[in-house]
């Protein structure tokens, strides 16, 4: 049926409304929808097509069927995202639009994009020096977009993102992940002694193997020095030219509990007595760090009104307050060789080499499934060779 017969028009007094059929109600009843006060039968009929296309995509706001990737882009990012991510992840999304879709291909007609025009787009962001997960990242968030298009919102026929991969040649990490043995971090530890910025953050990543978001996050809150216990249920994002935010972590099973040593313990003590030796020290310019209600972080001078803003008690903190940041933490692992990634594989080897559960192992990183520790953050390390071959004599012994 063409839009004609689809939307109709009538003359109600001065005025002309529009009217077209939108589907059935529950009851299997003609559903229609009528609107009226246009001045012209013209108006009331461009207007009921308008509104026509935005029934028929899904009511996002999509009112013309030569929608450019822009319009289509905001119009799903704000209506169909927005209501079902964190407001941290839309904001990325946001960010990943503006800066690598929309200069490329946004003023292309969604019917136009071709499978050439990606992968035309995808080697000219290789070109920025994105690295592979960056441009993996960003060819998802295209494809889930033009996937919506194709159903339901009954754009296009096919999704063209989906024939395109992401280039073989896109730098993927430069760092790999490794084993760090204990004489190795003992080494690594010497370079950054109680006064660096660096101590106690390395420390928490090889005596619990936590994730670099959730190190930042760290909060004297989430820790009972007396049970010894961490708590994490919370995380530092940073998004791009947006800033840092406190945002809940992951998945539900991030949400977790983990029991820390007796040094650890000790380690945490003296540091807790030394932040309170240096705002003293410092005075009025010692930063306190604040969460506004957007979850953003904000640091300003202690003397400062921190206009209403819920104040955190960070644990990785430098000399003067201020955070430490996650391109600090990078800059650090880099010299080093590693990434933080290495102090999870060694910390779950080291467990599971010594005859720890994968699923103890796999609660303590947070994992939901056992299987993602044992394929990723443990490896046939000579040790654990030792280990199952004496098992195996073991029972053999029992045996014969």
């Amino acid at each position: 049926m063409s839009k004609s017969a689809t939307v109709r028009t009538r003359k109600r007094g001065k005025t002309y409304s529009y009217i077209f059929e939108a589907g059935k109600t529950p009851e299997g009843k003609r559903k229609v929808i009528e609107k009226g006060g246009y001045p012209t039968k013209q108006a009331a009929y461009d207007a009921g097509v308008a509104a026509y296309n935005d029934w028929k995509h899904g009511n996002i706001g999509i009112t013309s069927e030569k929608i450019t990737v822009r319009e289509f882009m905001t119009n799903w990012l704000e209506n169909i995202v927005a209501p079902t991510v964190k407001s941290t992840t839309l904001i990325d999304y946001r960010a990943r639009f503006k800066s690598r879709i929309l200069p490329y291909i946004g003023n292309f007609k969604m019917q136009e994009v071709t499978p050439a025009i990606i992968d035309n787009w995808m080697r000219k962001l290789l070109k920025t020096g994105l690295s592979w997960n960056s441009l993996s990242n960003t060819h998802s968030l295209l494809s889930h977009a033009f996937s919506y298009a194709v159903y339901p919102a009954d754009i296009i026929q096919n999704n063209p993102v989906a024939y395109i991969k992401i280039p073989r040649s896109a730098p993927k990490n430069i760092i790999k992940r490794q084993i760090i043995s204990i004489e190795c971090f003992q080494e690594i530890i010497k370079k950054y002694p109680v006064d660096s910025p660096y101590h106690i953050p390395l420390l928490i990543l090889f005596h619990t193997g936590i994730r670099l978001g959730e190190l930042l996050g760290l909060t004297w809150e989430d820790v009972n020095l007396n049970n010894k216990i961490i708590k994490l249920n919370h995380q530092i994002a940073y998004i791009k030219r947006e800033g840092n935010f406190f945002t809940t972590l992951k998945t539900e099973s991030s949400n977790r509990k983990i029991i820390i040593d007796d040094f650890l313990v000790d380690e945490l003590q003296q540091w807790q007595h030394q932040q309170l030796l240096n705002e003293e020290s410092v005075g009025e310019s010692y930063i306190y760090i604040y969460r506004n209600l957007n979850g953003k972080m904000i640091q300003q001078s202690k003397g400062l009104d921190n206009l209403g803003n819920e104040r955190v008690h960070l644990i990785c903190t430098q000399t003067n307050g201020r955070a430490v940041s996650r391109t600090m933490m990078k800059y650090c692992l880099e010299k080093e060789n590693l990434n933080s990634h290495s102090f999870r594989h060694t910390h779950a080897t080291m467990l599971i080499e010594n005859g720890a559960t994968p699923k103890g192992v796999a609660g303590r990183l947070g994992h939901a499934d056992t299987s993602i520790t044992e394929n990723i953050y443990t490896h046939n390390t000579e040790k654990i060779q030792e280990n199952t071959i004496a098992i195996f004599e073991k029972i053999m012994q029992t045996k014969l």
